[in-house]
């Protein structure tokens, strides 16, 4: 299955049962189904709304999908639905309590998103759903979202060998380029300044760069003078790398040796900056600690993925599922 199919039919790492609750996208009320996963129905319009709005995402997204390939999409689309229903119909088989409360707090969220109570229910009206469809769908969510996040995904573990073996096998994409951490402070020169307005500005940079060199707070220099966004933050860039900044700004930046070292005034097309290395981080291959949390993450959500996908061969294999 596609990893943006996928992607689409999820919420908060689990396929959502048969409505795709977070993007509002509900099935009109209707006695035809599209298929039935033993005796309960997958509604035709239900499976209408994902494909189109999959589709349309990918729009958005600047990929238009070939009409030669919709018909294996609306396939693939109904496969998932018919994966949720199991997965719902396996977590009310397995005792999970009480989830009424999570379920509320779910569609008050939705409700929330709103500008008001008149407003949601045009909204489901619009979109032929009652209320009460609507917190089936979100119960269906909860119940398979419940379902993994006790019983399947306690099952995993991730191994030391695993993760260092996955690391040597991708060692050769962590190369990090050489990169420095700066702050700058920057005076803008209008379009229409004239030689004398840019030799005053020019002015008022030097006399803030001396008052940095005399040991005043950088940080708090940039907060007070600075017109760049950057100067809330004590005009902090982060780390970057060559070739991301503007190329006088650049070299001055990667000129500077000490840290804390503050260079002359640079002009850009921006205005006049000062910069203040705080950081310098020389070319290296990134360590096993570096990416080991990553990783971590990377290998479990695989592991899930596959889970997932057995669980759901197993019970197709022992259900009944017809398509229309």
């Amino acid at each position: 299955m596609d990893r943006r199919l996928k992607a689409f039919l999820c919420s908060a790492g689990v396929i959502v049962a048969v409505s795709c609750i977070n993007s509002f996208v509900f099935a009109a009320s209707s006695s035809k189904f599209a298929a039935k996963v033993n005796g309960v129905g997958i509604k035709s319009e239900t499976l209408d709304i994902a494909v189109n709005n999959f589709v349309e995402r990918q729009k958005v997204a600047g990929r238009e999908l070939e009409e030669k390939d919709k018909a294996a999409l609306r396939k693939a689309v109904l496969d998932e639905l018919i994966s949720a229903e199991l997965l719902y119909q396996e977590s009310k088989r397995a005792g999970l309590g009480d989830l009424k409360e999570e379920i509320d707090k779910q569609y008050e969220n939705i409700k929330k998103g709103f500008a008001s109570n008149d407003e949601f229910k045009k909204i489901l009206k619009e979109r032929g759903i009652t209320e009460k469809e609507l917190k089936e769908d979100i119960e269906k969510g909860v119940y398979i979202n419940t379902y993994l996040q006790q019983k399947l995904y306690p099952t995993i573990t991730i191994s030391e060998e695993e993760k260092r073996a996955e690391y040597e096998r991708h060692k050769d994409k962590l190369d990090v380029p050489d990169q420095v951490r700066a702050s700058h402070i920057l005076i803008k020169i209008p379009e229409n300044a004239t030689d004398s307005d840019r030799q005053k500005l020019k002015e008022k940079i030097e006399s803030i760069r001396q008052r940095a060199l005399s040991g005043e707070d950088f940080a708090k220099l940039a907060q007070e003078n600075s017109e760049d966004g950057t100067a809330s933050r004590g005009g902090d860039l982060g780390y970057f790398a060559k070739g991301v900044m503007i190329k006088p700004f650049e070299e001055a930046a990667f000129s500077l040796t000490d840290i804390g070292q503050i260079s002359p005034v640079v002009e850009t097309q921006f205005g006049y900056h000062i910069i203040k290395l705080l950081d310098k981080v020389p070319a290296h291959t990134m360590t096993y600690e570096e990416v080991e949390p990553a990783l971590t993450r990377y290998l479990e959500n695989q592991a899930r993925e596959k889970k997932i996908d057995e669980l759901v061969e197993s019970l197709k294999k022992k259900a009944k599922i017809e398509i229309y």
